[in-house]
């Protein structure tokens, strides 16, 4: 029988968690044996993940490119992203991870200074924090506030979760120097909303809409309009972020799995594996094959 790797794991919150919740804030030697077993092979979150390395240091591997995490540092992981981790014998840190629904995607100042800021989503594909001293002391208060209100569950305490949560967020925005802090005027949130929808819209359909006119219509919009919010909210244009999306998965199966360049084409939702292969070498410089053999995304 053949080994050949045609999936990429997909990990939902409660594998991790010492319960079934939502909302996770735990000491990394709590969490449960998968933990540590589904991190030495790819695999996606369906969560966001905040790892705060207290001592010792991790090795995360994403999307092919491969992070040193040393003590006192914040990482930050989106849904989505395919990683692999490695850990020091001795690391000593905690894990911090929620659903989208739990910072609910309706609350424009939580998507501001939470899931849509640069925290999560950056060119890099990832944030990584080192904290001083003095700065350790309001996040260690926070994280053992989390983990007291996720032990006790006193009435209300999904919301004082929530607020917790979006204190660490925005502390570790100011320390990252990141320019979506400020409260935004009523247009700017608006703007600030629909790119978030137009992304979301993206993860779900990406295999099968690749014309920015397509989301445009699904969000009661014109093209013109999106790509311009696009190019306010992110720098560059909703094409852009779609092209983007469809060459980070291929290269996600090109990297993690032993698929072929057509299989992967057909997955992707192109009709002629050649022009798949012309889409991919156009925007990476490299063919499908050259890039499996270098293992390195074109960033």
């Amino acid at each position: 029988m053949s080994d050949k790797k045609e999936h990429i794991e997909i990990v939902s919150l409660p594998a991790y968690a010492q319960a079934d919740n939502n909302f996770v804030a735990s000491s990394l030697c709590e969490l449960k044996e998968s933990f540590f077993a589904t991190n030495g092979k790819p695999h996606r979150h369906d969560f966001y993940t905040i790892y705060w390395i207290k001592k010792g240091h991790m090795e995360p591997t994403i999307d092919a490119v491969t992070y040193e995490v040393n003590q006192n540092t914040l990482y930050f992981l989106a849904p989505g992203q395919v990683h692999t981790m490695t850990f020091s014998e001795k690391v000593e840190g905690y894990m911090i991870a929620f659903q989208d629904a739990f910072m609910c995607l309706k609350d424009q100042a939580a998507s501001l200074m939470g899931i849509n800021s640069s925290l999560f989503f950056n060119n890099q594909f990832s944030t990584v924090i080192t904290l001083q001293p003095e700065q350790e002391r309001d996040f260690e208060m926070l994280v053992q506030l989390m983990k007291k209100e996720v032990k006790d569950q006193e009435p209300g305490f999904d919301t004082a979760l929530h607020g917790l949560l979006r204190y660490f967020l925005v502390l570790a925005s100011r320390i990252k120097g990141s320019s979506m802090i400020a409260t935004p005027d009523q247009h700017a949130s608006h703007n600030s909303s629909l790119f978030l929808q137009f992304k979301n819209l993206i993860e779900e359909k990406y295999t099968t809409l690749k014309n920015v006119s397509d989301y445009a219509g699904l969000m009661h919009v014109k093209p013109v309009l999106l790509n311009e919010i696009s190019k306010q909210q992110s720098g560059i244009t909703a094409g852009e972020h779609i092209r983007n999306r469809v060459i980070l998965e291929a290269q996600r199966y090109l990297y993690n799995t032993d698929l072929s360049a057509k299989e992967i084409a057909y997955r992707l939702g192109f009709e002629d594996p050649h022009y798949f292969s012309r889409f991919f070498k156009k925007y990476t410089g490299q063919t499908p094959s050259e890039f499996k053999e270098t293992g390195k995304l074109a960033i």
